[in-house]
């Protein structure tokens, strides 16, 4: 479509490049490349919640076990300690434990690989989202997605934990650079009233629910594996190849003409273009040329400007540790779903249908509320809700009771008494699990939420200098707690409710910091330039120049 000649510019003038972003065929195309980059990431940074799961010990040889976990491990032992005998398992996923017989004591080596993955991930999120400021947002995607389709192949033909271990690293590496950079460059994309409602629509929650059908119908981790190559990361590589690059990063770049022609280009694609758009097109260009010019001796940005003045180091500390919140509370919670009752499929069902459900009612929420449902909103409601569910289960775990104070059955009482080495089975425990079972899983879902939240307001206060910076930064601190998650309920060993009264502490210090430090961002225009340098730090005040006064008015 071709702008009309006749037709009059629009009064009211564009006051920010982000303006320009309207809803249209190119943003449903690029919707679609996020979903299945979502998908990708997804399958992979959750793989180990399938490849990891811990098969149960049927017996040895002749021998069959009985009672618990712990139980059936020690019974294990004594049986390899007088005979060399088969061990029997019995499994709902043939896991990296079931082929590689990774039991008991072993699974934590399994535990220990999880970790190691995300370590990966954190110094992929850090690397890439570097690259991606200086080389651009779609060429890094593109690497990083590159990388993931090559060695998800490579790992599914792993022969050792060892080999299954450094596939896996370099894998993740490439996972967390998608990861941190995907966000930002959609993000820069979409118009600015419409950021949170799509996200919330194409968002990792309905594709665990995709995954769980993937893991189902694979049935073992290798052939999972193969999967997320080619129905995840082949498709949203193709999709990015087709894409164009930000054009708030050629702006920001000083490429102002290749940003003006994919500005065009996108406008056309959407059925937007019109003369009055193109005018104020090239208005907001010229006056981003003249702020470059200002700027192109001090445009080289790190890290330590996410620290540049009080205010920035406030919201990046505090935004780092709402992700860190979310991120152990959710992992250490997902990468324990093995311990559930139930199948870990529609376990996993149940968890997309609730997080998407959510993610939904705050789209629409959002979307309808205005000013009154915003980011602070939004994040603080998610978050009471994720630590009434917390204390539930604490309050369960705390009033349980043990193996060693089990009482005889009484008439009528739905019992099993195995008194001495196995505690007691109640109807009143079964309810227990059921209740444990719904709480752990709603309280990861609701996390979905504060994930949300607390990426879009980075997005949101965070210059475009050095908006990436910001979300490869949280995204590091944001792995820190996928590093410690998978051993997080070990602690329930010292004492069965101390993980989730560590948890419960971790959610009110940052339901306190949210809501005091950071502003609401909704609705607001998305900073395109840095503080001037006079606000920085212990800095001296100066004069104000003709420059730095158009800085200031942006």
């Amino acid at each position: 479509m071709e702008p009309e000649a006749g037709e009059a510019p629009q009064k009211a003038p564009k006051a920010n490049l982000g303006d320009f972003q309207k809803l249209g065929w190119y943003i449903l195309f690029m919707c679609v490349a996020q979903e299945f980059m979502t998908l990708s990431y997804l399958a992979n940074i959750t793989f180990m919640v399938y490849a990891g799961f811990s098969p149960t010990v049927v017996g040895c040889g002749s021998s069959v076990f009985s009672g618990s976990d712990l139980d059936r491990c020690e019974q294990l032992k004594a049986a390899r300690n007088e005979s060399a005998c088969e061990v029997v398992l019995d499994t709902q996923f043939e896991s990296v434990n079931y082929e590689f017989e990774l039991l008991c004591e072993d699974s934590v080596l399994v535990k220990h690989s999880t970790s190691i993955q995300m370590v990966g991930v954190m110094i992929g999120s850090m690397v890439f989202g570097h690259m991606s400021d200086s080389f651009g947002r779609r060429k890094v995607l593109l690497v990083s997605i590159a990388g993931m389709f090559v060695f998800s192949i490579v790992s599914s033909f792993s022969s050792s934990l060892f080999t299954f271990n450094i596939t896996r690293v370099i894998l993740m590496f490439f996972n967390g650079g998608m990861s941190s950079v995907q966000l930002v460059y959609i993000m820069e994309m979409l118009p600015k009233n419409h950021r949170l409602w799509i996200f919330t629509l194409v968002t990792t929650s309905p594709n665990y629910i995709v995954l769980a059908g993937m893991a189902y119908s694979a049935g073992d981790w290798r052939v999972l594996s193969r999967y997320t190559s080619f129905f995840a990361s082949l498709p949203a590589f193709v999709l990015v190849f087709c894409a164009h690059e930000s054009p708030r990063w050629l702006v920001q770049k000083g490429r102002l003409d290749e940003a003006r022609e994919v500005l065009v280009t996108v406008d056309r694609l959407n059925g937007t273009l019109t003369a009055g758009r193109l005018v104020e097109m090239d208005d907001i260009l010229d006056k981003e040329r003249t702020i470059f010019e200002a700027q192109r001796h001090r445009r080289r940005y790190s890290f330590m400007h996410l620290f540049y003045t009080w205010k920035l180091t406030a919201y990046i500390t505090t935004l780092s540790f709402a992700l860190f919140s979310a991120s152990i509370t959710s992992y250490a919670l997902i990468f324990n779903m093995d311990k559930l009752s139930g199948s870990i499929y529609w376990n996993s069902v149940f968890y997309g249908v609730f997080r998407y459900a959510m993610n939904i009612l705050t789209g629409l929420a959002d979307y309808f509320g205005g000013r009154r449902t915003g980011r602070k909103v939004i994040h603080n409601v998610s978050l009471v809700y994720v630590l009434c569910a917390l204390g539930t289960v604490f309050v369960s775990s705390f009033f349980r009771k043990s193996p060693l104070t089990c009482k005889k059955p009484k008439i009528g009482e739905i019992s099993l008494n195995f008194c001495g080495d196995v505690a007691t089975v109640t109807l009143a425990e079964t309810q227990n699990e059921w209740m444990t079972r719904i709480a752990t899983l709603t309280a990861a879902a609701m996390c979905s939420q504060l994930f949300l939240s607390a990426i879009v307001t980075t997005n949101e206060l965070f210059p475009t200098a050095v908006r990436n910076l910001a979300s490869s930064f949280t995204s590091f601190i944001n792995r820190i707690g996928t590093v410690v998650a998978p051993h997080f309920f070990y602690m329930a060993l010292f004492w069965a409710p101390l993980p989730y009264l560590i948890l419960l502490f971790i959610g009110v210090v940052d339901l306190v910091a949210f809501s005091v430090v950071l502003p609401e961002t909704k609705g607001t225009h998305m900073a395109d330039h840095m503080p001037r340098p006079e606000e920085r730090i212990f800095a001296k005040k100066r004069k104000t120049t003709a420059a730095t006064g158009l800085l200031e008015s942006q």
